[in-house]
């Protein structure tokens, strides 16, 4: 499994890329969680998880529902305590200052029903001493931001749960949070509202904020994620960039589409080495064996005067990489 290489060889106090603080000499700038572990009675729920999150970058932490993601987040944010390991932010423990410097959208929300959002948005800055005209401003931005004009003088319980959920979002970043910690963010949200949020994260790493996230769509992971991590049973199975997890498995797969079009079938049905090929909308696709040489269907195509338009050999997609490392089945084999 890929690892990290932490930060902090720069001086305490120099700005390290892009302009950023690093650490002094107890640790690397960002969030760092070392060999952390927590369980609940017999079920261990974290098992040595160890990540960095960058200042400036977003992090995916990935797996099914009981993996143990939504444990790891509220350790960060000091809900729960780990029975071993470490967690320190900047190389501080978080317990030191995740109040002041950490936001945090739960996968359970936590609005007041009967509170207006304005008024809910003004409760939340004053939690972080925020008061006065310059918060008021700052809500009517984050509320033009996220297209919740119409909706401000509104109660939250009259509210879309993809509205409430926007709500709860701003209330987690108004106090400007050096790490924002995400779990589930996309939930209840339309295509048009999954495209704000996407860009208002991007924006708000272009800016220097860390943000751990957790999501279901593998799409959301690759548009976002400069680093991902893929946790099942509490502990992490991959970890790297989203290409690094994809060639975890190592396994590539095939897609081929030559003219006629049935003769790509029939090619790779002649190699009895290849499981059945899948229909694509530009051709076919087949998973490759560990041993086969993918160069070999080339070959044979070229000699039987196939004209090949796409020949492409890569990783299987971070989404049948995910099927993969969880125990599923991609293609008709087993990959356990």
């Amino acid at each position: 499994m890929a690892r990290l290489t932490p930060l902090g060889t720069e001086p305490a106090g120099s700005p390290g890329p892009g302009g950023l603080k690093v650490a002094g000499q107890n640790g690397s700038a960002g969030l760092t969680i070392e060999e952390v572990s927590k369980s609940f009675g017999d079920l261990t729920a974290v098992n040595g998880v160890s990540l960095h999150v960058e200042p400036g970058t977003v992090y995916g932490l990935i797996g099914p529902n009981g993996a143990g993601k939504t444990t790891t987040m509220r350790m960060v944010m000091t809900i729960l305590v780990p029975d071993r390991g470490q967690i320190r932010w900047n190389g501080r423990p978080v317990a030191e200052v995740a109040s002041r410097k950490f936001g945090y959208l739960p996968e359970e929300r936590g609005l007041y029903p009967n509170m207006t959002i304005r008024d809910q948005l003004r409760f939340f800055a004053a939690l972080h001493g925020m008061a006065g005209p310059a918060v008021d401003r700052e809500i009517d931005r984050w509320i033009e931001r996220l297209a919740l004009g119409e909706h401000a003088a509104k109660k939250v319980e009259e509210l879309s749960k993809g509205n409430a959920q926007k709500v709860q979002f701003i209330a987690a970043l108004l106090h400007h949070p050096e790490l924002l910690i995400l779990d589930e963010p996309f939930s209840g949200l339309d295509p048009v509202n999954v495209h704000i949020l996407k860009n208002t994260l991007l924006d708000l790493a272009r800016n220097g904020t860390a943000i751990l996230l957790s999501t279901h769509r593998m799409e959301h992971v690759e548009e976002l994620c400069e680093r991902m991590a893929l946790i099942k049973g509490g502990s992490i199975v991959a970890e790297g960039t989203v290409t690094d997890v994809r060639r975890s498995t190592g396994r590539l797969r095939l897609r081929l589409a030559a003219e006629p079009g049935e003769r790509a079938a029939e090619l790779l049905a002649s190699f009895d080495e290849l499981p059945p090929a899948r229909p694509t909308p530009f051709g076919w696709e087949v998973q490759l064996p560990a041993a086969f040489r993918a160069q070999a269907v080339l070959e044979r195509a070229l000699a039987e005067g196939l004209s090949i338009t796409r020949f492409e050999v890569s990783p299987p997609s971070l989404e049948e990489t995910y099927v993969m490392l969880m125990g599923g089945e991609v293609n008709g084999a087993n990959n356990e």
